[in-house]
């Protein structure tokens, strides 16, 4: 049997075991690799080398409290999640009698670094002209620059954006096809464990979608095909292939220092959030917003917007002050 007699285990060999013989036959390779750095990253350092058989819901509060001081509330709840979905199975196995994550409390989130960062309407026109922009002898300053205009005309999360194909593109009706992501991974059967570039399926069934496009979206398609050449993906490296995420990073990196723009996190996703931003700002529906993000539910999209729609609020109640 593959978990018998293993309550002598530790936490830590107990959970490898988990991942490698349970999980990775029903995880595409990226999840893999989140749920592999949240049991090396969070859950070992603190009760790995606990026996499983002695682990307490007090080894387990203690884990979760810490990760919640020093963690996003995320980061915290998947090393809850994949702790309990492994102790849950060692129950079912018969390696321990109870589980002790039953009797845990998973912390509140009350942190305040989880609200959405975006860029201003006046930093998104500086970034888009600086994306643009050339040098003297007329050459882009930016391989990726029309690239970034299109992702911030669009919102779609930058995976999203490097998997798709000039195939995708409908030119004629002004819509682009989203139904892959391009994502890093670990090549795993070596000892080097380096990364490679996939072409995955999205984070989940809503995120396959039509895009409307607009102008600016559009005519940045035009230039990045001029840019590229004949390349089956709509961006690609100089010797046509996939782009690293990290890649398009390292350019916004460079476009913000340019513009003088400091301070922001998740610099690239910032572009998405700006996108619709300024989408809820002019008045687009929520749920017309929430789809063309690709949210698997509107709720999702009320928690991340909800700074507009507090602003959205306070207008629609000054709008009586017209009547009376």
């Amino acid at each position: 049997m593959l978990f018998e007699k293993q309550s002598n285990n530790t936490v830590e060999e107990y959970m490898t075991k988990w991942l490698i013989n349970t999980k990775r036959p029903s995880l595409k390779r990226s999840s893999y690799d989140r749920v592999e750095q949240s049991l090396n990253y969070q859950i070992f350092p603190a009760i790995g080398k606990i026996k499983l058989k002695k682990l307490t819901a007090d080894d387990i509060q203690m884990m979760l409290n810490n990760l919640s001081e020093r963690s996003s509330y995320s980061t915290t709840k998947k090393a809850y999640v994949n702790l309990k979905s492994c102790l849950d199975l060692a129950v079912l196995k018969g390696d321990i009698k109870k589980n002790p994550i039953l009797s845990v409390v998973l912390p509140k989130n009350n942190k305040s670094d989880e609200t959405v960062v975006y860029y201003s309407p006046e930093q998104a026109r500086a970034i888009a002209a600086e994306a643009i922009s050339t040098y003297n002898n007329g050459s882009f300053k930016y391989r990726y620059g029309y690239f970034i205009v299109f992702m911030l005309n669009t919102g779609l999360r930058v995976g999203e954006a490097l998997a798709l194909s000039w195939s995708d593109v409908d030119f004629t009706n002004k819509i682009v096809y989203v139904h892959n992501s391009v994502s890093s991974v670990k090549t795993r059967g070596d000892s080097s464990m380096k990364y490679e570039k996939i072409v995955n399926s999205p984070k989940s069934r809503n995120s396959v979608r039509y895009v409307p496009l607009n102008k600016t979206a559009l005519d940045a398609l035009v230039k990045i095909h001029a840019i590229m050449g004949d390349n089956d993906r709509i961006v690609a490296t100089e010797n046509g292939l996939l782009v690293d995420p990290s890649a398009i990073h390292r350019t916004m990196s460079r476009i913000l220092k340019n513009c003088g723009i400091n301070g922001k996190k998740d610099i690239v996703h910032a572009l998405r959030h700006t996108f619709a931003t300024l989408l809820l700002r002019q008045g687009t529906d929520i749920k017309v917003v929430s789809e063309i993000l690709g949210h698997s539910d509107i709720s999702i999209t009320m928690k991340f917007y909800y700074h507009v729609i507090e602003e959205q609020k306070k207008t629609a109640m000054t709008k009586l002050d017209e009547i009376y």
